[in-house]
């Protein structure tokens, strides 16, 4: 990887531009990086021409699994002690990546890249999965509290028989592997996620699975997940985050005796945002949901 280049430089925004030079061929991406918000826009990926880039990015790409490091592992372990827990995360591969970090051309060109050019994304799907099984393999010896496991809008991006093929089979292994291990498993996927929580219960080893977006941006009735699979998952979410952002610490207070009472029962409920805390997200409405944890959801 050679050094990245500041394309532009303003008040709110820097764009710069990584090149990767490899023996077989040279690829590039853009990125913007925004002062007020953490996220990274991307407006060109590496891919770009599907014969040539696309291999290149295979064979040079993955990151070596020996990468991680047991030691700031252990070092974070230390330093958080009783006041929180330490997890390494890996994914698993789909449309979600291709579109948000390898194909150029948007959503539309990397499921016509699915399509179109189904032996490539195979192949993809299968170096992928030796990668995260190895990196697995290290995190486990590394000693975590937990693996996050997912993609954000695994489901918004992969239909469910398309998760089936590209991401299951490395999410089942992942699982598999760290049940074993005696180290416990959580997923992360944003949006629609009902149908996802089904085959997790009910085909891997998945410990817990957040965050059970409630309607619009997702499908997920609390109560009846919990009904459903509370006994084989622990649940994670159910506030959305828009209302977290923009809520009054009344509102929020209210959701969060919602979510505690829909899926308390029997216990395994972690209370928590739908997605994250946005940028502008009031401190109050943050120490809100402590308060009603800490009160509203104690068990007696």
């Amino acid at each position: 990887m050679t050094p990245l280049i500041i394309l532009e430089k303003t008040h709110d925004k820097i764009i710069v531009r990584d090149y990767c030079e490899t023996p077989e061929g040279t690829l590039w991406q853009e990125r913007v990086y925004f002062r007020d918000n953490p996220e990274v826009l991307r407006p060109s990926n590496w891919v770009k021409d599907m014969e040539r880039d696309f291999e290149i990015y295979l064979k040079y790409f993955f990151p070596d699994p020996s990468s991680c490091d047991d030691k700031n592992i252990q070092e974070q372990k230390k330093e958080i002690g009783d006041w929180g827990i330490v997890g390494a995360c890996i994914g698993y591969p789909g449309i979600h990546d291709l579109y948000i970090g390898i194909i150029d051309g948007g959503l539309e060109r990397a499921i016509r890249v699915y399509y179109q050019h189904h032996d490539l994304v195979k192949k993809y799907a299968k170096v992928y999965e030796d990668w995260a099984i190895e990196y697995t393999r290290r995190l486990i010896e590394a000693q975590p509290d937990f693996i996050l496991t997912g993609a954000s809008g695994t489901l918004v991006f992969n239909s469910p028989r398309i998760f089936r093929e590209l991401g299951l089979p490395t999410q089942k292994r992942i699982t598999r592997m760290a049940k074993e291990a005696g180290v416990p498993t959580m997923l992360h996927s944003c949006g629609r996620e009902y149908e996802l929580v089904e085959i997790c219960a009910k085909e891997t080893d998945l410990d817990c699975i957040n965050p059970l977006e409630p309607p619009p941006s997702g499908d997920c009735d609390l109560a009846e997940v919990k009904q459903r699979f509370g006994s084989r998952l622990s649940l994670m979410g159910n506030l959305h985050t828009s209302l977290v952002t923009l809520g009054t610490p009344a509102e929020i207070r209210r959701e969060a005796k919602r979510a505690i009472d829909a899926a308390k029962e029997g216990g395994g409920f972690i209370l928590s945002t739908g997605d994250e805390c946005g940028p502008n997200t009031p401190e109050e409405n943050i120490y809100e949901i402590v308060k009603v944890a800490r009160t509203y959801g104690r068990y007696k």
